[in-house]
């Protein structure tokens, strides 16, 4: 009883304290707006992926490259950038990517070749600039699903305007759904 009573009396006082101006509302916090992406030209850049022996590409690159290919398809002013070194037999995963990309009919005059790179590290240290010579807007980063955290961490790490990230499923279903996830609310939000 002696509870309610005290409960009953600090709830008058509140009451009346913020009747009388002496205790002022908290002020309502809105939530930051992440801030406005733009895609009106955003670079797509395929990360590679290591050749076989003989210099042909494997399987997941390949994938890499029609994923760019599809995105690129909904933006036609924007450039490719295909990134990766690691020369195998004499070519590199960028001239690979570069040749599949010409034999399925994309323009060459879009296709920014980055040969050195031999790691997403240095994807993306060599690829934010070529996309900032290019007047892009952004980045909208091409890879696989079980690479993506890492790849996205490192292109806004090498200071990257990362816009989305578009990852072909590989590896664990798990991380397919939750990389799935991802891309799809990657242009809503600030993680790429």
């Amino acid at each position: 009883m002696r509870s309610r009573w005290k409960g009953a009396v600090a709830a008058m006082a509140l009451a009346m304290a913020a009747t009388l101006g002496q205790i002022a509302p908290a002020p309502a916090v809105a939530a930051p707006t992440p801030a406005a992406k733009d895609f009106t030209k955003p670079a797509i850049v395929i990360l590679g992926y290591g050749l076989n022996a003989d210099g042909t590409m494997q399987t997941i690159l390949r994938r890499r490259v029609l994923t760019g290919l599809a995105v690129a398809q909904f933006f036609p002013q924007s450039p490719i950038i295909v990134t990766g070194g690691n020369p195998r037999n004499g070519i590199t995963e960028a001239e690979q990517m570069r040749r599949m990309l010409t034999s399925l009919g994309f323009p060459s005059r879009r296709i920014i070749v980055e040969p050195k790179a031999n790691s997403t590290v240095q994807n993306a240290r060599f690829s934010v600039p070529l996309a900032k010579n290019a007047g892009a807007t952004g980045i909208i980063l091409v890879t696989s699903s079980t690479h993506q955290g890492r790849a996205d961490s490192n292109f806004v790490d090498a200071g990257g305007n990362l816009l989305a990230t578009v990852s072909y499923p590989d590896g664990n279903p798990m991380v397919n759904i939750v990389q799935f996830a991802r891309d799809a609310v990657s242009p809503f939000t600030n993680f790429g």
